[in-house]
């Protein structure tokens, strides 16, 4: 965005204050430039509500975690913390992409889910994708980041199910199960109770830390 407005010859705050509401617009590219010169200058402006389109998120390995088997480890934290975020906002996921850098390139792989937002369901997803990560790479890989997505939502009051692959009953134990442990651990502050071994690396706080595109809640430190 700086490049934008050097090449416009905008390179002062007062010569921004200055453009005018359309300029705004051209050089931001959307609405958005213009509702930010009205907010600029005094106005009342507010933007509409999003909606939101994917829980996720990364981290840089430690280099004890840079294997396949330490990368999957911190890729079920991180993943969990996701499904967690999602629960809270109440929405599904219908799926799951996970992606890799790694010392010659990266590598993606995504899986469908049913729209679900248990941790089993999900667990069990990325189980899978690093299966076909052992598969690929079947002598071993240096990793130096992952990240989880959970993406394609649906609110929970607008779920919409796949018409032969419906809930069963172990699906809606599966999803009691997530809350109850949800609760659990909201009421302690802290991962209390986990589906499956939960070791955090040095330094902790998976999934907590500041994000350029939201303020990170206390249960995201958990």
């Amino acid at each position: 965005m700086a490049k934008r407005l050097y090449r416009a010859g905008i390179f002062t705050t007062e010569q921004l204050y200055a453009v005018e509401p359309k300029h705004m617009r051209k050089l931001w590219g959307n609405v958005t430039g213009e509702r930010l010169w009205y907010a600029l200058h005094g106005y009342d402006i507010q933007a509409p509500t999003s909606n939101r389109g994917m829980f996720g998120h990364g981290r840089v390995l430690p280099p004890e975690a840079r294997s396949i088997d330490g990368a999957h480890e911190i890729s079920r934290l991180l993943l969990t913390k996701a499904a967690r975020r999602m629960r809270r906002e109440a929405y599904y996921a219908n799926g799951l992409w996970l992606w890799l850098s790694m010392r010659d390139g990266s590598w993606m792989g995504k899986r469908r889910l049913p729209v679900v937002n248990d941790d089993q369901a999900i667990l069990g997803a990325l189980a899978d994708l690093w299966d076909q990560v052992r598969q690929k790479f079947s002598r071993g890989v240096t990793i130096f980041r992952v990240g989880v997505t959970l993406y394609d939502l649906s609110p929970a009051n607008e779920r919409q199910l796949d018409l032969l692959l419906n809930d069963d009953r172990l699906r809606q134990r599966w999803e009691r199960a997530s809350s109850t442990v949800d609760r659990l651990n909201a009421r302690y502050s802290n991962t209390v109770v986990s589906l499956g071994h939960w070791n955090p690396p040095k330094g902790g706080h998976v999934g907590g830390k500041i994000s350029y595109t939201r303020i990170p809640s206390a249960e995201d430190f958990w």
